[in-house]
């Protein structure tokens, strides 16, 4: 990176990185251990496969 392209950035040092609304998770429709393994979660309603679509529609 140039030095005059990295210049535009420096004001962002003031900025705070993110801040993350992250409700609670209820306990219901739980995956058995070994289903929630392989899914990477226990909870079925966050069993979000990707399916490599680029989030557009086909």
């Amino acid at each position: 990176m140039s030095c005059a392209v990295k210049g535009r950035y420096d004001t962002l040092g003031d900025m705070a990185v993110a801040m993350a609304y992250v409700p609670w998770q209820m306990w219901r429709n739980i995956l058995d251990v070994e289903k929630g393994l392989c899914c990477g979660t226990i909870f079925e309603d966050l069993n979000k496969p990707f399916c490599g679509t680029g989030g557009v529609r086909r």
